[in-house]
């Protein structure tokens, strides 16, 4: 995975099962229990290691820039995010490419989301949504070069989306207006729309 450590990558993966199967435990209080204690020191003695300084989603330290490396993936310039980032395990495991499609490059994020990220009965909780697709949007920047700050994101939930069902995000640069970019996304299972949503990102001085 190129810049991606594997060790880790495989530590997150190992985290999301134990997310999972912490969401949807079933069993005695004496086994919980148990099972607390197991984790806790695991816990405690991965905190032994837990880097303190300023964090972001291009990098630890914050220490590499993504535009630098917007001819990577996304899960290469964002490896630390909470919505595409293999190095989270709040990032749900999604396939994301850069596709080449008419004047701008786009994002598409394919993948199911698993009990983690129930909201209704079987159904992903609409927050959920909304944060992957300002993430996803936020890629789409990264890939055209317009290095810009959410302004506004605007999502419409047009029907429910299905937990660990095949979903698909699409999201594209509508057009460029001075420092704002207008950035639109859709949500598709299988062949059913289930959400849109509409961003205005705004090109800011990062401070340093």
């Amino acid at each position: 995975m190129g810049l991606v450590s594997g060790e880790l990558v495989y530590l997150n993966e190992v985290t999301r099962r134990l997310m999972k199967a912490v969401r949807l435990i079933d069993t005695t209080d004496e086994v919980i229990n148990e099972l607390s204690r197991k984790i806790f020191d695991v816990v405690s003695e991965a905190e032994n290691y837990s880097y303190e300084g300023t964090t972001a989603q291009g990098s630890l330290k914050n220490d590499k820039n993504p535009i630098e490396r917007r001819d990577q993936s996304p899960s290469e310039f964002f490896p630390y995010s909470p919505a595409v980032g293999p190095l989270n395990p709040i990032a749900p495991p999604l396939k994301v490419e850069v596709c080449n499609e008419g004047e701008y490059k786009e994002i598409r994020a394919l993948g199911k989301l698993d009990g983690v990220y129930v909201g209704p009965p079987d159904l992903v909780q609409g927050g959920v949504i909304a944060l992957l697709f300002d993430d996803i949007m936020g890629s789409v920047l990264v890939v055209n070069n317009c290095g810009a700050m959410t302004g506004t994101l605007e999502v419409r939930y047009e029907k429910p989306t299905p937990i660990a069902k095949e979903l698909l995000w699409i999201g594209k640069i509508e057009k460029i207006e001075g420092r704002k970019i207008h950035v639109s996304a859709e949500l598709w299972a299988e062949e059913t729309r289930t959400a849109i949503a509409k961003g205005i990102f705004v090109k800011v001085e990062m401070l340093s």
